[in-house]
């Protein structure tokens, strides 16, 4: 069974004379695509799904000479969807391998090497960016399925920073996700104050990374509470005081140290995390994950003839987690902490909360993703290369740094470009019924 994976236009690009200021994060600067050098080029993978606009601009350009045209024949085709339809009024065929009909074999895009990036689809000429218009401002950051993408943010200490910058290079991007300037909703209103006090708790550095995570799903927990309440206090001045008493170094620290002398299995994390493992679906745009997951799990499973599938031996492999974690974590604290920091902050930047249910289901979403990719960081083939005694400090951080990168961007790409793996998360959360303050403790505990 193969799934699709998809980049399909939610909006049209921004006026070209936008004066709308931009808030980024610092590595977003620093991002060029390197083509035919990246390790696992997403043309070679990801289907492109283009709108009307984007269709007729593209026959235009390939309508010079009779091979441009018979190109743009054989590579754009109609969906048979109406003029209005957006996003999925035609799309770039695929080759038999799956890769994009207008990637040539040096792994570079024909359109592009012949026209320039303005002749891309707004899609091709998007990602990875993802941009978020709230209210009269906009937000940038890139999808972690780039490999490239994902390399820039979380290896550099800076990385995350966010910054005001030139709205320009964006001009041409689509909007994936857009808020109003005026609303009723609370959180909607008070966006920007939000996000802002949850990307600077993870930048709290003097706090363990679990605690971080765990203040911000009490942080959540009581900014829901504000939201649901009916008392004729200013809700915007609850949100604010809110935001100001997790902010203090008396808060932080209280709740750092909670998180840090609780008691709480790992057992209901453990078990989410094989299953979101086991559920992302196969395919060729999933085949870096697919092959990691099977690398990682197949000393743990036992394949009895007859049996229906293998068994993993669940124990075990916790156990080798736990020992690998631990070694690891004693050897680079503060590299992961910033793994994983890096990583969140890209997601708050990236992933509106107002479009989960709530604030803590929203938190919690991220804490099963870093669960994730923390228990596939420790199990990767790379560090258990560099585990033994003559390998250096530097050759161990090259590996852990390669791990990471992989991890993150093929997790990426399963759980959120292939059809079968929308809601994937949300469906484990529910199912096992991932809710509240102390799973949340064990996810960012894990």
């Amino acid at each position: 069974m193969t799934a699709t994976n998809r980049h399909t236009p939610t909006r049209r690009p921004l006026p070209t004379t936008s004066p709308i200021p931009l808030l980024a994060l610092r590595y977003t600067g620093r991002f060029e695509c390197i083509g035919a050098a990246c390790e696992d080029h997403c043309c070679a993978h990801l289907l492109v799904t283009v709108d009307r606009p984007d269709y007729v601009r593209l026959k235009r350009t390939l309508g010079s000479t009779g091979e441009e045209r018979d190109q743009f024949e054989r590579g754009c085709l109609r969906t048979g969807a109406p003029a209005d339809a957006g996003g999925s009024y035609a799309e770039l065929r695929r080759t038999p391998e799956g890769a994009c009909a207008f990637l040539r074999p040096d792994r570079l895009c024909s359109i592009h090497s012949a026209h320039g990036p303005a002749a891309l689809p707004s899609v091709c000429g998007t990602y990875p960016r993802v941009v978020t218009r709230i209210g009269q401002r906009l937000s940038l950051t890139h999808a972690m399925s780039c490999p490239e993408a994902a390399r820039l943010c979380l290896l550099a200490g800076d990385a995350t920073r966010v910054e005001e910058t030139d709205p320009r290079p964006v001009e041409r991007c689509i909007v994936r996700y857009r808020l109003p300037a005026r609303s009723r909703h609370p959180f909607v209103r008070n966006f920007l104050a939000i996000r802002g006090a949850f990307l600077e708790l993870l930048g709290r550095h003097e706090y363990s990374m679990p605690g971080r995570l765990y203040t911000s799903a009490h942080l959540a927990r009581r900014l829901d509470g504000v939201r649901a309440t009916r008392l004729a206090v200013s809700k915007d001045a609850r949100i604010g005081a809110a935001i100001e008493e997790y902010a203090s170094a008396q808060r932080l620290a209280a709740l750092d140290r909670e998180c840090r002398a609780g008691q709480v299995s790992g057992a209901l994390p453990f078990v989410l995390v094989q299953q979101v493992l086991i559920a992302a679906p196969r395919s060729a745009g999933t085949a870096r994950f697919g092959a990691l997951v099977d690398a990682v799990h197949g000393p743990f499973l036992d394949r009895e003839e007859g049996a229906a599938g293998p068994t993993l031996r669940g124990g075990e492999l916790w156990e080798a987690y736990l020992l690998r974690r631990r070694k690891w974590e004693e050897m680079f604290p503060e590299r992961i902490s910033q793994f994983v920091g890096n990583y969140a902050s890209n997601f708050w930047m990236g992933n509106p909360f107002t479009a989960s249910p709530d604030l803590l289901t929203h938190v919690l979403h991220l804490l099963a993703r870093v669960a994730a990719i923390r228990f596939l960081v420790f199990n990767h083939p790379a560090l258990l290369e560099v585990e033994d005694r003559t390998s250096t400090r530097t050759l161990r951080e090259q590996a852990l740094d390669r791990a990471v990168v992989d991890v993150v961007y093929s997790f990426t790409r399963a759980i959120e470009y292939a059809d079968r793996a929308s809601g994937l998360l949300g469906r484990a959360l529910a199912q096992y019924r991932v809710r509240g303050i102390r799973a949340a403790a064990g996810l960012a505990s894990f």
